[in-house]
């Protein structure tokens, strides 16, 4: 099996970066692809994992469309919260089966990727009772939500770099009422580089994981995939 692998799919609507999820998943699956690191940063989007309630979206569906937000019902665990611009969203597709690691290591080691990203910059997040993610005091600015099939991860963590925090005032995040939401641009009071952030996840999940990352195309990750060809084919692109 070849080395671990990432991709930066840049930006990208998220239905459609859950078909490709779905696709890297399988071929990890599958024994076609090796463990593999999707970095992105989507649209406006409120997911909705397995325990979400309906009364935790503040506003209405008409809202939601003026603000030109979509919502997805997902696999993964957990309620409902918000991607969008400013927000960098890792999915690592693995395998714990053979590393041999357990689901709660494996989310922990998500939010250690965080904590040591953020204390790279003088910030410091921690872990929280409350609720899975990364915390500074008492305001959130990490999420995790994971899926695990087959012994195969997916979905990840998203790290609040520069994202337009009002958005997260449509909801209750996570299902957590009067939680304050932040970002590395607000604590910092400076503009924050998603890219330079990208390098750093990638160099903390290499260290966490203790694997080599080698980076793939885009184009040449789903060029690997023959379900996602077709989406290839016809422009759907970053």
């Amino acid at each position: 099996m070849p080395d671990p692998i990432y991709s930066d799919l840049k930006t990208m609507d998220y239905e459609a970066c859950l078909k490709l999820q779905h696709a890297v998943h399988g071929a990890r699956v599958e024994g076609l692809l090796p463990d593999t690191l999707l970095l992105v940063e989507h649209l406006h989007v409120l997911t909705f994992g397995r325990r979400a309630r309906v009364e935790n979206v503040l506003v209405s569906e008409s809202a939601l469309r003026q603000q030109g937000v979509t919502c997805v019902h997902i696999e993964r665990g957990g309620d409902v919260t918000y991607h969008g611009p400013g927000q960098l969203v890792a999915y690592p597709i693995f395998s714990l089966g053979k590393s041999g690691m357990g689901i709660l290591d494996f989310v922990e080691r998500l939010e250690a990727v965080m904590i040591q990203v953020l204390n790279d910059y003088g910030i410091r997040g921690e872990r929280n009772e409350r609720n899975r993610g990364v915390w500074v005091g008492n305001k959130k600015i990490g999420f995790v939500g994971i899926a695990v099939r087959k012994k195969i991860s997916f979905h990840g963590l998203a790290l609040n770099v520069s994202p337009d925090l009002g958005f997260f005032q449509m909801i209750h995040p996570c299902g957590l009422k009067e939680v304050h939401i932040t970002s590395m641009n607000d604590l910092l009071e400076k503009t924050v580089s998603l890219a330079e952030i990208k390098t750093r996840v990638v160099f903390h999940f290499q260290e966490i994981f203790d694997m080599t990352l080698e980076q793939v195309k885009p184009n040449d990750l789903r060029a690997s995939l023959p379900e996602t060809r077709p989406l290839l084919e016809s422009g759907h692109d970053d």
